[in-house]
């Protein structure tokens, strides 16, 4: 039977499914058309920003001249190619939902587009697993700021001492923890000595048990 008044927010990509290297991919395709290669140590800045975010900073960054709205059309292209060829669910990610959703309500909350969202939502059947989806654009802010997952929450009727989140890139750890919220990063996005100042560190979802989330909120309780 559900627990009341107790939440697990998601994060969509990197930690609910496996979107990552497809965006990767498109972008690579992307900033090559400009003869643009991205350096290594470059990519975790962009992970977790919004959609417009992510091409306003790229564009800076790089000194690419081209109108935004254009840069932003080709972007999008690049992303659909790739994501016609299948988006997998992250390793581990139903049978965490089996162990969880039985004692904590669950939402998912992104800083994508609600257009992208929504096509996401119908092409995986997101529903079976949350009743409750939120995009960034949803609320007041995006992702940094904490409009998201407050909104969530009040969605929920949860409180954020009742709350966990579990996020992996810095623009959404930051929208985390400035929620108020329980915050666990997952590593895969995030280059390791970024998460320090995390209290909870997982490399794979099947750490997430309820033994280890109700050991989280009794902390503080």
């Amino acid at each position: 039977m559900k627990t009341p008044k107790q939440a697990l927010l998601l994060d969509m990509d990197g930690v609910t499914i496996d979107t990552e290297p497809l965006y990767t991919k498109a972008e690579i395709n992307l900033f090559k058309e400009y003869g643009v290669e991205i350096p290594e140590e470059d990519w975790f800045l962009f992970k977790g920003a919004s959609e417009k975010k992510f091409y306003e900073l790229s564009m800076q960054r790089y000194e690419i001249k081209e109108n935004l709205e254009v840069f932003m059309k080709k972007g999008r292209n690049y992303v659909k190619d790739e994501f016609s060829k299948g988006i997998p669910f992250m390793d581990g990610f139903k049978s965490m939902h089996k162990r969880i959703s039985p004692y904590f309500f669950m939402g998912l909350v992104t800083a994508s587009p609600r257009h992208s969202l929504n096509k996401i939502i119908l092409n995986l059947n997101l529903k079976k697993y949350f009743k409750n989806i939120i995009s960034g654009e949803d609320a007041n802010k995006n992702k940094p700021y904490p409009d998201p997952y407050i909104f969530m929450m009040k969605a929920l009727n949860v409180t954020p001492n009742n709350t966990i989140i579990i996020e992996d890139s810095l623009t959404g750890l930051r929208s985390a923890i400035s929620s108020g919220a329980h915050v666990i990063a997952k590593t895969g996005s995030t280059p390791i000595e970024k998460l320090s100042h995390i209290h909870h560190i997982i490399d794979h979802l099947d750490e997430i048990t309820v033994n280890f989330l109700e050991e989280i909120l009794q902390k503080t309780k």
